[in-house]
């Protein structure tokens, strides 16, 4: 399996506080049968803003240990009107330097004219994914709003805690739903802390597994990410 959201990076952001931590974070989601994880440490301006550069060598690092899961580059890029720039001056990361962006909105209000970004995003050839639809205010309020962005080629990525009931009832009604209609194109943990979402991970594809099918669970947990990691289409 590969986690396509995580924050393991010691140091970084509001995730891994240290090297201990990240060592026991990556332990544990081996544990439950992660090979690969995607490192998306936030990138946000005047917040989290740890250049690619710094991010990489502690991936590095991290890939030089023995029987630990791979640790691929990308960033969680909190939406912004200049997130071109970011991308271009290697401030923000894509994801395995491919065209693929993982991006976040505000969790409870509206940033105006995001479908500006996205439409700016698209026409210099990236493409984008959506951290945790299920948590937003705008569309735990207006689910129509998804398929809108699907409709500009956005794809989503959705929390193993969400159908867990972590972030609340609404986020666990809408990430169903979102299941149920084949909106979800990804599964990552959004991991901050050693102890919380890792264990819970097999109890979280028991209620999926109850919701799709057995191939596309296989699609969420894997086959998709893989095709990210390598840039093909989806």
């Amino acid at each position: 399996m590969i986690d396509f959201h995580s924050h393991i990076l010691p140091g970084i952001d509001d995730g891994s506080r240290n090297e201990e931590e990240t060592k026991n974070l990556i332990l544990e989601a081996k544990s439950v049968g992660f090979d690969k994880i995607i490192s998306t440490s936030h990138y946000a301006i005047d917040c989290f803003e740890t250049p690619e550069y710094k991010r990489k060598e502690l991936i590095e690092e991290l890939n030089n240990e023995e029987n630990y899961p791979e640790i691929i580059l990308g960033s969680e890029i909190f939406i912004t009107y200049n997130i071109l720039d970011l991308l271009k001056e290697y401030k923000a990361s894509t994801i395995n330097g491919t065209n693929y962006i993982l991006f976040e909105l505000p969790l409870r209000h509206h940033f105006p004219n995001f479908k500006d970004v996205i439409n700016k995003l698209r026409e210099n050839e990236y493409r984008l994914v959506l951290a945790h639809p299920e948590r937003y205010t705008i569309i735990q309020k207006d689910f129509d709003l998804l398929y809108e962005l699907s409709d500009l080629g956005v794809l989503f990525q959705s929390n193993y805690g969400s159908i867990l009931g972590v972030y609340g009832f609404s986020a666990k009604a809408t990430v169903k739903k979102m299941l149920k209609n084949g909106l979800v194109s990804f599964l990552g943990t959004d991991v901050h802390r050693q102890g919380s979402i890792y264990p819970q991970v097999p109890k979280a594809l028991n209620k999926i597994s109850k919701l799709v099918s057995d191939e596309y669970l296989d699609d969420l947990t894997t086959n998709n990410a893989l095709s990210v990691l390598n840039g093909e289409n989806l």
